[in-house]
């Protein structure tokens, strides 16, 4: 699970420099990708350590549920625009969604993990 937070912190940044190099206009909710994969990706190299795991991966996973939710605010607010107006950027919106995806997977992942680690079994030593 550290390894995925550190591979999502990394795609989240990627897919900032994508957002940066792909359009002209750089708009401020452009750098909230990076913004959140920094410090899931030092979250992800803290959870290496098995006695800082379960706090480091807790705070990348709430960082995931905040991703979610400003990207689902901007996607909204990006329907309400096509709607009114008839025309968004495509460009923004696909770097959104990516966001979006990136997270939901790390946070769907991380409740996935403690779900199964609560039903497994406890094992003593004999």
């Amino acid at each position: 699970m550290a390894r995925f937070g550190i591979v999502s912190g990394i795609l989240l940044c990627i897919d900032t420099a994508v957002a940066l190099f792909g359009s002209l206009n750089k708009a401020p909710f452009l750098f909230i990708p990076m913004m959140l994969g920094i410090p899931m990706l030092f979250f992800g190299v803290v959870a290496l350590n098995p006695h800082r795991r379960r706090q480091a991966l807790a705070s990348a996973a709430g960082l995931g549920g905040l991703g979610c939710l400003i990207g689902l605010g901007q996607l909204l607010h990006f329907f309400s625009l096509w709607r009114s107006e008839g025309f968004v950027n495509l460009h923004t919106t696909r770097i959104v969604f990516m966001m979006v995806v990136i997270c939901v997977s790390f946070s769907l992942s991380y409740v996935w993990a403690m779900i199964t680690r609560r039903r497994a079994p406890v094992r003593t030593s004999d």
